[in-house]
């Protein structure tokens, strides 16, 4: 195992495309302790994807929101900015006070559920007073508080794959696993875990009414985000080499101790076999206790899509799905 005194993973990815499968196979791990979703650096909206994809480059947050050009992100990161300067010591109470109580519903993640039950305010306070009160010292204290004693700490939020080069520039030496999955697949998944969703805007609520305006809504937002994510995956292929790794959805489920094993090269961590008994988390179809790598999610999808909605898909993305491997 890894002795590094600060070793970092981040993982990251579209959602249903197994984030929270590889988080908690890590986690399985006696030295790593990769904490759930924070937001804190948010997620861009689709229009926010579509001009950088046509920009064709990887950009941070700070760079879109100057920009002046695409919608601002909702991220921890923004909205705690509004609260206190955390360069002084009342901003800095102030940010944390706002931490323990009172995060916006936007941002309100796992990690923020997680933070106020099992770490002492006072303490948090005290360790972030201490630190140099940057915006990357009070994301590696939360990375921190969440690992304890272990030396291998990380993070799983989805969206943090639009995020890459600023958490190289905060942690040079991090490692970072970009999940990636059949866009069709995807697509299903999400459309089954939406659909029943309550709370939704008046706006989404009406487009449900029709089943295949709602397919065709939901689609072409998540294929701009594919393609997206497969821009950033060649932009960061080149310029990460030894700390940037994709890892297949269908490869994992299909094969899940040759990816791990690979997967733990690319950590430079030994493998462990009990690393690989884990149940379901986190499926829009299988609520059992099965298996958690389930072969039948592979091509579940196949049975619900719609075939319009298939072909429309395979129009805008048959030449990256051939590219990866899939069947048209």
């Amino acid at each position: 195992m890894l002795l590094t005194q600060s070793h970092y993973i981040f993982i990251g990815g579209l959602p249903r495309t197994g984030t929270t499968l590889v988080r908690n196979i890590l986690n399985r791990f006696d030295n790593i302790a990769i904490c759930g979703e924070t937001q804190y650096f948010g997620n861009p909206k689709v229009i926010t994807s579509a001009w950088q994809t046509i920009l064709n480059r990887a950009e941070n947050e700070m760079s879109q929101l100057d920009s002046g050009i695409v919608q601002p992100v909702v991220s921890a990161r923004w909205v705690l900015a509004r609260i206190g300067d955390i360069s002084t010591d009342e901003g800095a109470r102030r940010v944390v006070d706002f931490m323990f109580d009172q995060l916006p519903f936007e941002i309100d993640r796992a990690y923020w559920h997680w933070l106020p039950q099992n770490v002492d305010r006072a303490q948090f306070l005290s360790r972030f007073l201490a630190s140099d009160r940057t915006e990357r010292a009070l994301f590696q204290l939360m990375l921190a508080c969440y690992a304890g004693e272990k030396p291998i700490r990380g993070e799983k939020t989805p969206a943090h794959i639009h995020y890459l080069p600023t958490l190289m520039s905060w942690f040079p030496n991090a490692k970072f696993i970009h999940t990636f999955r059949d866009v069709r697949a995807i697509f299903m998944s999400q459309k089954t875990k939406k659909a029943t969703q309550e709370n939704v805007n008046p706006r989404l609520e009406l487009i449900r009414q029709s089943n295949l305006i709602y397919e065709g809504y939901m689609a072409t937002g998540i294929v701009i985000r594919w393609l997206r994510s497969i821009q950033l995956h060649h932009q960061y292929q080149q310029r990460y080499p030894n700390n940037y790794y994709l890892l297949k959805f269908e490869d994992l489920i299909r094969d899940p101790e040759t990816e791990l094993r690979a997967l733990c090269r690319f950590l430079e961590i030994d493998f462990a076999p009990d690393a690989l008994e884990m149940k379901v988390v986190n499926s829009s179809f299988d609520k059992s206790n099965n298996a958690g790598f389930e072969r039948l999610s592979i091509n579940r999808w196949q049975q619900f899509i719609h075939p319009i909605t298939s072909k429309f898909i395979v129009s805008l993305c048959g030449k990256h799905l051939s590219q990866f491997d899939y069947q048209l």
